[in-house]
């Protein structure tokens, strides 16, 4: 009977917790559904109003083409040209710029992506470590500064790290069909960010065999897709919008590592979450960095900020992949991260926004560590505690007189 009643507490614990968090996860996930978006002026320039026009352009019928003048060095004095971007967004978010009023349709499509990418956060933390640890991370994902921010503007960002989160799941599948979904995806991320290919190297490193293969062939389809669009628009497969619009300018240089890249008056979209943390200094145009990318983007994977969840939070995620490196699914996430590090390390635009990807799966990795680490206070401690939190029975209860000698 003793045992009968532990188990039934522990059915009543587990059932109270997983509805909390559920209750907790839908309630803020309905609210970035709901957040209002900023404003066309608000949103950041050119970034978001490329991935608008653009868009609503190419639904209906005008091609990948955008009228935003951008503040650039070149073609300011052409009606229409080709963004700056790579067509990866605005692709996918083009068809809700068919139904309603623009550009109301496409910021509703771009809230979309961000509540898609919080229940991929809680798929992947939940092939990991099972319900709490999926629970968990999806909560903290849904009120990371990360999302909030997203849920207001059309930007890239969370498209990228809801192609890279789903993976782990994908990974787990064991299927032929998931293998070549993976590839798609990962090829697709190249489409929406030239970072993209980090994600199809680590694959590419992590897979064996067959599924390799299969990996690199699907990956190729959206990748020779977006050369051959470089190809036509550019004059070569390797060129893009960037060299289009700011000619010579090095958006990558190795002398960014030693250094904050940006000039006085550069802006960032995460202010106050680095700024409790000192890592930035704020001015009227926004955040300046005090740090160069060489400390910048490992303190982010630290944890150092509040952009994607508790301060230090993706530290136990980095100490959990460790402590289960033989699994692929940790190796892939350390590896990422490793690469993500050192490919935006000689990137001009230093934001935090850049590894998302990484810093969400690590977080999911860290639920995993919280409740592995609760299970095994739960098996060694769980009857004292028991003991210790429940009441004392009652003068009179035969449980307060002494066994008779």
């Amino acid at each position: 009977m003793g045992a009968l009643r532990a188990a039934n507490s522990k059915d009543r614990f587990r059932v109270i917790v997983l509805g909390i968090l559920g209750l907790l996860t839908l309630a803020f996930t309905l609210v970035l559904l709901l957040r209002q978006p900023y404003s066309l002026p608000n949103q950041p320039f050119p970034d978001a109003h490329e991935y608008l026009n653009a868009a609503n352009r190419l639904a209906h019928g005008h091609g990948y083409t955008t009228t935003v003048r951008d503040n650039a060095f070149n073609h300011q004095h052409q009606s229409v040209n080709p963004p700056r971007y790579p067509p990866g967004t605005s692709l996918l978010l083009a068809p809700f710029a068919l139904l309603g009023h623009y550009p109301g349709n496409v910021e509703f499509g771009s809230k979309l992506i961000v509540v898609a990418m919080v229940i991929a956060a809680g798929w992947a933390a939940f092939v990991i470590a099972g319900w709490y640890a999926a629970l968990l991370t999806a909560f903290i994902t849904s009120i990371s500064e990360f999302a909030l921010v997203s849920a207001r503007t059309v930007m890239s960002d969370a498209l990228a790290a809801l192609l890279i989160v789903v993976a782990v799941p994908l990974m787990k599948m064991h299927r032929k069909w998931s293998v070549y979904v993976l590839g798609l995806l990962a090829g697709y991320g190249v489409v929406i960010r030239e970072g993209g290919v980090i994600v199809v190297a680590c694959l590419l490193v992590l897979m064996t065999g067959w599924d390799r293969l299969r990996i690199a062939l699907s990956a190729a389809l959206p990748i020779l897709g977006l050369a051959i669009y470089s190809w036509v628009t550019f004059g070569a497969p390797w060129k893009n919008g960037y060299s289009y619009w700011l000619g010579k300018f090095p958006y990558y240089s190795l002398s960014y590592v030693l250094k904050h890249p940006w000039p006085p008056g550069g802006e960032g979209y995460y202010a106050d979450s680095l700024q409790n943390f000192h890592l930035v200094a704020l001015t009227s145009s926004g955040p300046i960095g005090l740090v160069p990318n060489l400390w910048f983007y490992p303190l982010m994977v630290l944890g150092c900020s509040g952009a994607f969840g508790p301060p230090l939070f993706t530290s136990i995620g980095l100490i959990a992949t460790v402590r289960w490196w033989r699994r692929r699914e940790a190796r892939f996430t350390l590896l990422l991260t490793a690469l993500a590090v050192v490919f935006y390390m000689p990137n001009f635009s230093q934001d935090p926004r850049f590894i998302a990807g990484p810093c969400i799966l690590l977080t999911a990795w860290a639920s995993a560590g919280v409740v592995h680490v609760a299970r095994i206070i739960r098996d060694r401690y769980g009857q004292e505690l028991r003991q210790f939190l429940s009441p004392p029975p009652p003068k009179g209860h035969p449980a307060t007189h002494s066994p008779e000698r």
